[in-house]
């Protein structure tokens, strides 16, 4: 199987990090190497290439990035082809891993995904990283956070682009992420009883291909670094890395 990798870096440091240098978040320093080198670097020993949708200088050829998110993911993926699986990590989560990304690669397979969503129990993220803030949902009885790569086979990746525009607009906020789905999932959330299977058979129905919530225990997979708090947590856990 071909297994690529697209790192989405074409965010400008426009933000609540845009006192950090860098005219891009991915080339924010951190550890003596840019946010998004971090990511490149978990998707190397696992692809045959990695393109990287943004700035030079991140250790992987780069494409020039487009006005939104949809038109990044479509610059990557044809950066890439031809493929059988690409992995997508977004180039502020520098604390993903190898170890993180081959637990969703392979966790993926397993469950026949066409694309793989990686979703972090709340227990792994506040064992590995104690005080880090991130945003959960409740399904089957546990707190998830939502992850930053994902899994996405080379059947998956047309249905995927036709969607992802409000699947990213919705990421950080459950109701809005609900709301995909009908309200039938905004009031099992909101009353704590949401089921992964059905949040799964929702997603395959809207996306026409099977999505799966793939549960990582791997905590760097659901940190991403938008706030300052964020980046001291990053350089902290980097600094003995580098």
């Amino acid at each position: 199987m071909s297994v690529v990798g697209v790192v989405l870096a074409g965010r400008r440091n426009e933000g609540r990090l845009r006192a950090e240098p860098g005219a891009y978040e991915a080339l924010i320093p951190i550890a003596g190497r840019p946010m998004g080198a971090w990511v490149v670097a978990a998707l190397l020993p696992l692809c045959a290439r990695v393109a990287v949708v943004g700035p030079d200088g991140l250790g992987a050829p780069a494409v020039a990035p487009g006005a939104s998110l949809l038109e990044n993911m479509r610059r990557g993926f044809a950066a890439v082809e031809p493929a059988d699986e690409i992995l997508v990590a977004t180039g502020d989560a520098p604390l993903l891993t190898e170890p993180g990304v081959a637990q969703l690669l392979a966790r993926s397979r397993a469950a026949g995904a066409c694309v793989g969503y990686p979703i972090v129990p709340r227990s792994a993220c506040e064992a590995a990283f104690p005080g880090t803030r991130r945003t959960y949902v409740r399904a089957d009885g546990r707190q998830y956070t939502g992850g930053n790569c994902i899994y996405v086979r080379a059947d998956g990746a047309a249905p995927l682009l036709a969607e992802v525009e409000a699947f990213y607009r919705a990421r950080k906020n459950p109701l809005r992420l609900a709301g995909l789905f009908g309200l039938g999932t905004i009031l099992a959330l909101l009353a704590g009883r949401a089921r992964i299977a059905t949040l799964e058979a929702n997603a395959s129905r809207r996306l026409g291909v099977a999505a799966r919530g793939i549960v990582c225990d791997e905590a760097g997979v659901g940190v991403d670094c938008d706030k300052p708090e964020d980046l001291a947590l990053a350089r902290a856990v980097l600094a003995g890395r580098s």
